[in-house]
């Protein structure tokens, strides 16, 4: 090892090679896209603002939102309750003005869930709480101090910043 190798890696923590977990090195001869690492498709695409007027809805949407919920003190539940409410009343009001009018209202769409999809979601969402709950179970026997240590120093401090800020505050400042 040769004196550039060995300051490099004291620099690196005594880690020889490199840092950079895109390069070809590290990735096993692969070089990805930050495309690729945020996912591919559209949910990539508003990420990194390639489709520029869906983020931008997606951002006004979300400060509407988070306006709504901060400046009205009304709860998610509240607030969903009503726009369902005024959706129901403004359907039913079309369909009446249509049958006065001799008109045939526009058909709706039958919404049904298939048991196949049920169970796939299912599956899937048992899986992932399977994991957590695994994880759990690590952290709580001590098999990770470490880890242990890191998940009550982060859940202390989401305490103590969640006495400063409404949750309706935190979750839209972890959205942008």
């Amino acid at each position: 090892m040769d004196a550039a190798s060995g300051t490099e890696a004291a620099a690196n923590g005594g880690i020889e090679g490199s840092a950079d977990p895109c390069s070809s090195a590290a990735a096993g001869g692969h070089k990805f896209s930050v495309h690729q690492i945020a996912g591919g498709g559209k949910a990539a695409d508003i990420i990194l603002w390639r489709r520029g007027r869906v983020t931008f809805g997606v951002i006004f949407g979300a400060t509407m939102a988070w306006l709504l919920f901060e400046k009205s003190g009304l709860s998610f539940l509240t607030i969903c309750c009503d726009i369902f409410l005024i959706l129901i009343v403004v359907q039913f009001i079309r369909v009446k003005i249509a049958g006065l009018l001799n008109r045939q209202p526009r058909p709706l769409p039958e919404l049904v869930l298939s048991e196949e999809m049920v169970s796939n979601a299912a599956a899937s969402f048992r899986v992932k709480v399977n994991n957590m709950l695994m994880i759990a179970h690590d952290i709580t026997l001590g098999k990770d101090f470490r880890l242990f240590f890191q998940v009550v120093l982060v859940l202390w401090l989401l305490s103590v910043i969640g006495n400063f800020y409404s949750s309706i505050t935190l979750a839209y400042i972890e959205a942008r």
